[in-house]
C-alpha cells in the first residue's frame, strides 16, 4: 500500500474509533482502561519489533541508544511547549467554561502527540525494509481506534453532540499523515542515519506509552483489566506480524 494512503487511513482510525458512540450513550471506565491498555500493548510491540529490532540490525548500538534518547527527549519538549492536556485532563475538563476553545486546544494537543506515530510510518516506508511501513501503519491505525473512542466519549458526556465529538476525533488524527509525509520525503536524506531515525521513532512511542497510556489506564482501579489489555494488544500485533512476515 502507498505510504501516503496508509498514513491517512491510520490517522482516520482515530475518528473511526469514535463511531460506536453514535449507537451507545456512554462507555464504562473499565472498558476505556481495557482498550487503552490494548493500545499500549500494540505500541510496545510496534516500537520494539517493527522499529527497534530493525534499527539494531541496520546499525550499531550507539546509534540506537542515541535515537531512543533523542525520541524521548523530543516528546518531553513537546509536552512542555504545547498545551499539556492528556486523557485524564480531558475527562475532568469543565466544558461549560469556554467550551469550544478548550476542545480545540485539546484536539490540537492530541494531533501533535500523534506526530511521532505518523513519522514512524513514514520512516518505515522510507527504510526500504519489506512490509515495515505497512506493519507500522496497521499497528498505529489499530491503536488509534480506542484512542478516538476515549477522546470523544468525555465530550459527549459533557454535552457535545455525538457528531461534533466524532468530528473532533477525526481531526485529532490529522497529525499522522502530515508527519508521515515528512518521513517519506526525507527518506533519501536520512538513509545513512536510518538506525538512529528508527530508534528515535521507537523512543517517542515508548514515551507516549509510559507517559500517557499506561498511567491513564491504571488510575481508576482497573489495573488488572488494563494489564491484560496490554498483553492482548501485544499478542494481537504478534499475530499480525506472523501473518504478514510468515515466521
Amino acid at each position: 500500500m502507498n505510504g501516503y494512503i496508509a498514513s491517512i487511513l491510520a490517522g482516520a482510525c482515530t475518528g473511526i474509533g469514535a463511531l460506536p458512540l453514535v449507537f451507545v450513550k456512554r462507555i464504562s471506565k473499565k472498558f476505556e482502561d481495557l482498550i487503552l491498555g490494548f493500545a499500549a500493548g500494540i505500541m510496545l510491540f510496534a516500537a520494539s519489533f517493527s522499529l527497534l529490532l530493525p534499527a539494531l540490525e541496520l546499525g550499531g548500538i550507539k546509534q540506537v541508544i542515541g535515537g531512543l534518547l533523542c525520541g524521548a527527549i523530543i516528546l518531553g519538549v513537546i509536552e512542555k511547549v504545547t498545551p499539556n492536556i492528556n486523557m485524564g485532563q480531558v475527562r475532568g475538563t469543565d466544558f461549560n467554561n469556554k467550551a469550544l476553545r478548550k476542545t480545540i486546544m485539546m484536539t490540537a494537543a492530541i494531533a501533535i502527540h500523534n506526530i511521532p506515530e505518523g513519522f514512524a510510518i513514514g520512516v518505515g516506508y522510507a527504510s526500504g525494509e519489506a512490509n515495515m511501513g505497512l506493519v507500522l501503519a496497521m499497528a498505529i491505525g489499530i491503536q488509534n481506534v480506542p484512542e478516538g473512542l476515549v477522546v470523544a466519549a468525555p465530550l459527549i458526556e459533557k454535552g457535545y453532540s455525538k457528531y461534533k465529538a466524532i468530528g473532533f476525533a477525526f481531526f485529532a488524527g490529522i497529525g499522522e499523515p502530515i508527519a508521515a509525509t515528512m518521513g517519506i520525503l526525507a527518506g533519501r536524506f536520512i538513509q545513512p542515519f536510518m538506525p538512529f531515525t528508527l530508534a528515535m521513532a521507537a523512543g517517542a512511542m515508548y514515551y507516549v506509552v509510559s507517559h500517557e497510556l499506561i498511567p491513564e489506564s491504571h488510575c481508576h482501579g482497573n489495573q488488572m483489566c488494563a494489564t491484560f489489555g496490554v498483553i492482548a494488544g501485544f499478542i494481537g500485533m504478534l499475530l499480525i506480524e506472523y501473518k504478514i512476515k510468515g515466521f
